[in-house]
C-alpha cells in the first residue's frame, strides 16, 4: 500500500455561529491530507493532490486492472460537528469524470459513509447547494437508501473526495471551498 501524505491548508472558520468553512485558498494552518487509491485492494489507480491557484487540485488516472476503480484524498481523522448546519455549498470544477465529497463517521471501511455527488462540469466552475438531509449513505461504494442523520452529522471524523465512477480514465477535480450553513 502506497500512501502519500500531503500538507494541505484546511481551515474551519466560524464566520458566524452558524457557518463552517473549508477554504483551500485562505487557510493559515496546514493539515495533512492523504491519498488512498484502490491499491489497498490490489488496484492500480493513481491520484495526487496539491494546493494550486487557491484551490485543492486532485487528479490522476483510474484503472480497472486488478479489481481497481477509485482514487481518493482524505483529511486526517478529527471531529467535524455539523449538527448546527442544514445546508452545504461547494464551489468546484471537474473534467468529464464525476467525483464525490465524502463524510466518514468511522475509520473502518465497512461502516457506512456519506457522499455528495459532484457532477462533471467539463472544466467550468460551478457552485452547488445541497441540503444535508439529502446526503446519501453508502456501504463499500453501494448506496444503502439511507440519508445523513442528525446524529451522524455530529459524529463526522473525516471528509474527503473520491472518484465516483468505476470507469477507467483520467480525472481532475478542483475545489475552491465547502461551506456549511
Amino acid at each position: 500500500m502506497k500512501t502519500l501524505l500531503l500538507a494541505f491548508a484546511l481551515l474551519w472558520v466560524p464566520a458566524s455561529a452558524e457557518i463552517l468553512l473549508i477554504d483551500f485558498g485562505s487557510a493559515k494552518d496546514g493539515t495533512d491530507w492523504f491519498i488512498v487509491n484502490d491499491g489497498v485492494m490490489g488496484g492500480l489507480s493513481e491520484g495526487d493532490a496539491v494546493l494550486q491557484d487557491d484551490a485543492l487540485y486532485f487528479a490522476g488516472e483510474v484503472s480497472l486492472e486488478n479489481n481497481g476503480g477509485f482514487s481518493s484524498v482524505r483529511s486526517p481523522n478529527g471531529t467535524i460537528d455539523l449538527s448546527d448546519a442544514t445546508e452545504m455549498t461547494i464551489r468546484y470544477k471537474t473534467n468529464s469524470y464525476q467525483s464525490a465529497l465524502t463524510f466518514s463517521v468511522s475509520d473502518q471501511f465497512w461502516i457506512p459513509n456519506y457522499r455528495v455527488t459532484l457532477a462533471a462540469t467539463d472544466g467550468e466552475w460551478t457552485v452547488i447547494n445541497v441540503p444535508l438531509r439529502d446526503v446519501k449513505q453508502y456501504r463499500v461504494g453501494t448506496p444503502t437508501g439511507q440519508r445523513l442523520t442528525p446524529e451522524a452529522q455530529a459524529d463526522i471524523i473525516r471528509t474527503g473526495f473520491i472518484t465516483n465512477e468505476k470507469r477507467a480514465g483520467m480525472f481532475e477535480l478542483t475545489v475552491d471551498y465547502i461551506r456549511f450553513d
